[in-house]
C-alpha cells in the first residue's frame, strides 16, 4: 500500500531581505496574479500564503479590483492566509508584539472569511516557548515548524503535541523548488524517503520556496509523478487536511526548539546590527509597558493611533528584518520606521499627560510634590527622572535644554512663538511611598547621600564597583559575593548569520578611570578605553550598577564582548524569554574554535544563546536593553556589545557548511560609527531579574504640577507573584513567577 503524502502549494514571502520591499512587492504582484489564475482555472486545489497577511494586503493595495476574487477563494477554502500579520522571529520580539502580530493577522484574516488557522513558522531561526504560549492564548491549536528540532527529542516522530498544540515538524523544510523543474523521480523518491523516516502514518510535503511562483498545472504534474512512484501517493491538498488525517499521540517536554544538529538556526543574528536591536527594545518597552497601559487605564482615546505604531513596528519584525541579515537599504528603511515609532510614541505620551492634567485640573507648578503613575511591578519606586520647565525641590540636575513647554505645545488654542522657548530641566528626585499599578501624588523627599566615589570605585550600601589590575570587580556588600568583569575583542570572519572567530581573544585594558559626576542622588564613574567610554552609574538605593557604554567603532570584522568571570564553571543559565524564563543546561567546556572549519553538512554548535532582557548564572545577574546574545565558556558569561561584519552570507564561513543567503556586501553591518549600549550588573536569580528590570527600564510616568488635593487612583488588582507584561484587548498579560502560569486577566 502506498503511503499518503499530503502536499500543499505555497510561497515563502520575506517582505524584504536581499532586495528591498518595493522591489519584492512588484514580484509579489506578478506571482499572485498567476496564483489567482491557476486557482480560478482549477489547475490547483489550494494555495497557502505563508501563514501571514501583510503580503496579501500589499498585493491588494495595487490590485484592489481583485478583492472579491481573493475573498471568494478564501471563503471556499482554496486560499489560506494568517494567523500572523507578518512572519516574525520569536526570540527577538517581546510578548506584546507577538500577541499584537496575531491580533492584526487574525483581524484581517477573519475579514476575508478565513476560519481555521495554523501557527505557521516554517523558516524562523529556532522556535521559542513563548510563541506557543501566544498561539494558545489566541486559541490556535495547530502549528508547523522547521528549524531547531532535534528528532531524538521528539521520539523521531514529526507529529507531536506542544503546549496543547498539535505540531508538525517539516522534516526537510519548506523549500522544495525541484517540482518546478524537470522531474527526476529518483530524486523525488529519495526526498520522500527522508520525510517518511519520521512520519509514521501520513506525510506532509510543502511545494514552493522563497518568493517562488506557483507550480503551474499542478494537478496534471502531480498526477504524472504519482504514476511513476511505487511507494507513495501524493495528494495535492492543504496542511489543514493533513492535520485532519494525522494522529498526534506524543507530547514533548521540550521548552524550546533551538537545536542545530539537523538544520541551521543561524545564531549570529542575535548580535547582528545591535544598534537596531537596542532601539527596538526601547520602542517595545515604551509602547507595551508605558503608553498602551496609560492609554487603556484612562481613556483608550488613542487606541487606533497606538495600533498604527504597532503596525509600523511589526514591519521591522518581519523575518530577516530585526535579525539584521538583509541588505543595507532594507536596514535604512528599518531605521526610518524606528524613528517614526519613537516620534509617534513621544507625541501620544505627551498628549496622554496633557489629557490627564486636564481631567484632574493639574495646572499650577509644584516644587515639592509630583504625580507618579507606577506602571512597574515594584512597590515603592524611590528614584525617578523628570523633565519640567522649573527646578524641583531637593533635585539633582542632570541636564537642561531650551524648548517649548509641553503645556503650550499641546494647547490647541495657542500657537507657540519664539519668546515662549524656555529652559527645560531634566532632574532626578527621590519620592515618598507609592504602589504598583497606582497613580499617587507623592512628596519629593530630601535625599540622604549614600553613594561613595573615588577615581577607581563607586558604591552604595548594597553594591560596589572597584577597578583593580585592569579588571572591574563587582561586590555584593550584603553577602560579600564578588566577580570581575573585563572587555574582550576577537576577529570575526563570519557574516550576518554566523559568527566565525579568528585568532586569539584580546583583553582590552582601561587607560584610566575618573569621577564623571558626584551628586546627592546619583553618581557616575567614567572608565576610558581606546574608542570606548564606560560610564558606571549608581544611585542611593539601587541594587545594581548601570552602565552606559559609548563605542566609537573604527575596526571591521570583529566582536566586542563584556566578560564576567564568575569564579566557578557555569553549567546552567536562566534567561528571560518573550514571556517567562528559560533554563538551559550548558556544556561549558565547548569551544567552537576547536571544531573549525565545519566538516558536517550543517553549522557548528555554539554556546551563544538568545535572551530578551536578562540572564543569570551562578547568582550573577545581567540586565540589558536590546543586547540579545549571551555566551558561556567555562566560568565566563559573555555579553555581545557589538559585532561587525561585511556581508549577508560569506560562502567561505568556517562555522557553516553552505551559504544561508547571498554574498551581498553590507558596509553598514560593520557599524563604523558611534553607538551607545546599556546594561546593568548585579546579583540574583529570576525573581530579582524581573524586579530590577522595571527599575532599569524606568516603567513609570511622572506628572509635574499640583491641583487642590492629592490624587490617588488604584488602576487594578495585582495578584501576588504576578509579573505584568502589558495590555492586550483590555486584559492584563500576566506571568506568575511562582506558578509559571501565563494568562490574560
Amino acid at each position: 500500500m502506498k503511503k499518503k503524502v499530503y502536499a500543499y502549494l505555497h510561497t515563502h514571502w520575506d517582505i524584504e531581505w536581499y532586495r528591498d520591499k518595493e522591489d519584492f512587492t512588484l514580484r509579489l504582484i506578478e506571482i499572485f496574479d498567476i496564483i489567482l489564475d491557476e486557482l480560478k482555472k482549477n489547475n490547483a486545489p489550494f494555495f497557502y500564503f505563508d501563514g501571514q497577511t501583510a503580503a496579501l494586503t500589499d498585493y491588494l493595495k495595487y490590485r484592489p479590483e481583485k478583492l472579491d476574487e481573493v475573498s471568494s477563494l478564501i471563503k471556499t477554502n482554496k486560499l489560506a492566509i494568517g494567523p500572523f500579520f507578518i512572519s516574525a522571529d520569536s526570540y527577538l520580539i517581546n510578548f506584546c508584539s507577538m500577541l499584537k502580530n496575531l491580533d492584526l493577522g487574525l483581524k484581517i484574516s477573519k475579514n476575508f472569511n478565513q476560519k481555521d488557522f495554523i501557527g505557521y513558522m516554517s523558516d524562523i531561526f529556532g522556535v521559542s516557548n513563548s510563541i506557543f504560549e501566544a498561539l494558545k492564548l489566541k486559541n490556535i491549536d495547530k502549528a508547523l515548524i522547521w528549524r531547531g528540532v532535534n528528532p531524538k527529542k521528539i521520539e523521531n516522530n514529526c507529529n507531536f503535541i506542544k503546549n496543547s498544540i498539535k505540531t508538525t515538524w517539516l522534516v526537510q523544510g519548506y523549500f522544495n523548488d525541484f517540482f518546478h523543474q524537470e522531474n527526476n523521480i529518483e530524486n523525488i523518491k529519495n526526498y520522500l524517503d527522508k520525510i517518511s523516516k519520521y512520519s509514521p502514518d501520513t506525510m506532509l510535503l510543502p511545494i514552493g520556496g522563497d518568493h517562488l511562483g506557483i507550480l503551474t498545472n499542478a494537478n496534471e504534474k502531480i498526477k504524472e509523478i504519482n504514476s511513476k512512484l511505487k511507494d507513495y501517493e501524493i495528494i495535492l491538498s492543504s496542511p489543514f487536511e493533513y492535520f485532519k488525517n494525522t494522529k498526534f499521540l506524543n507530547t514533548t517536554n521540550e521548552q524550546e526548539f533551538l537545536d542545530n544538529s539537523n538544520t541551521y538556526i543561524l545564531q549570529g543574528v542575535y548580535s547582528a546590527r545591535i544598534y537596531q536591536k537596542t532601539k527596538n527594545n526601547q520602542i517595545q518597552n515604551m509602547l507595551s509597558r508605558i503608553v498602551e497601559p496609560f492609554d487603556h487605564y484612562f481613556n483608550s482615546k488613542y487606541k487606533n493611533y497606538i495600533e498604527e505604531i504597532y503596525k509600523t513596528l511589526l514591519l521591522n519584525h518581519a523575518h530577516d528584518g530585526i535579525y539584521g541579515c538583509s541588505i543595507d537599504e532594507v536596514h535604512k528603511t528599518i531605521d526610518f520606521r524606528q524613528e517614526k515609532c519613537m516620534l509617534m510614541l513621544n507625541a501620544v505620551l505627551n498628549r496622554l499627560i496633557g489629557d490627564f492634567k486636564k481631567k484632574y485640573k493639574i495646572t499650577s507648578k509644584s516644587v515639592d510634590k509630583i504625580g507618579i503613575l507606577n506602571l512597574s511591578n515594584n512597590d515603592n519606586i524611590k528614584t525617578v527622572k523628570i523633565s519640567a520647565p522649573y527646578l524641583m525641590q531637593n533635585a539633582q540636575l542632570i541636564s537642561k535644554k531650551r524648548a517649548f513647554p509641553n503645556e503650550l505645545l499641546y494647547d490647541i488654542n495657542k500657537i507657540p512663538v519664539t519668546e515662549d522657548i524656555v529652559e527645560i530641566y531634566t532632574q532626578l528626585i527621590e519620592i515618598s511611598s507609592n504602589k504598583k499599578f497606582e497613580f499617587n501624588t507623592v512628596k519629593i523627599k530630601k535625599p540622604i547621600k549614600k553613594t561613595k566615589l573615588t577615581d577607581s570605585s563607586i558604591e552604595n550600601e548594597n553594591i560596589k564597583l572597584e577597578i583593580k589590575n585592569n579588571k572591574i570587580f563587582i561586590i555584593n556588600k550584603k553577602t560579600q559575593e564578588s566577580y570581575f568583569a573585563f572587555l574582550t575583542d576577537i576577529n570575526d570572519e563570519g557574516d550576518s548569520y554566523n559568527f566565525a572567530p579568528k585568532g586569539e581573544r584580546k583583553i582590552l585594558k582601561p587607560k584610566n578611570s575618573k569621577i564623571l559626576y558626584e551628586g546627592i542622588i546619583e553618581s557616575a564613574l567614567l572608565v576610558n578605553y581606546n574608542n570606548i567610554k564606560l560610564k558606571a552609574i549608581l544611585n542611593n538605593h539601587s541594587k545594581f550598577i548601570k552602565f552606559e557604554t559609548e563605542i566609537n567603532n573604527k575596526s571591521k570584522n570583529h566582536k566586542l564582548q563584556l566578560n564576567l568571570n564568575l569564579n566557578k564553571n557555569i553549567d546552567c543559565t536562566i534567561s528571560d524569554d518573550a514571556i517567562g524564563t528559560i533554563k538551559r543546561k550548558i556544556d561549558y567546556n565547548y569551544n567552537i574554535q576547536n571544531f573549525m572549519p565545519v566538516t558536517r553538512p550543517y553549522e557548528l554548535k555554539t554556546n551563544d544563546f538568545p535572551m530578551q532582557n536578562f540572564v543569570c548564572a551562578n547568582n550573577a545577574l545581567i540586565l540589558t536593553k536590546g543586547l540579545n546574545e549571551y555566551e558561556i565558556y567555562k566560568n565566563e558569561l559573555r555579553i555581545c556589545l557589538l559585532r561587525a561584519f561585511s556581508t549577508i552570507s560569506n560562502p567561505k564561513n568556517k562555522t557553516r557548511a553552505i551559504p544561508a543567503g547571498p554574498d551581498l556586501k553590507t558596509p553598514d553591518g560593520q557599524c563604523l560609527f558611534k553607538t551607545t549600549v546599556e546594561f546593568a550588573l548585579s546579583f540574583g536569580k529570576e525573581k530579582e531579574g524581573f524586579k530590577y528590570l522595571d527599575e532599569f527600564q524606568e516603567n513609570y510616568v511622572i506628572i509635574d504640577g499640583q491641583n487642590k488635593k492629592d490624587i490617588n487612583i488604584k488602576l487594578d488588582e495585582i495578584k501576588e507573584n504576578d509579573f505584568i507584561y502589558g495590555i492586550n484587548n483590555k486584559k492584563k498579560i500576566c506571568y506568575n513567577i511562582k506558578t509559571k502560569n501565563i494568562s490574560l486577566i
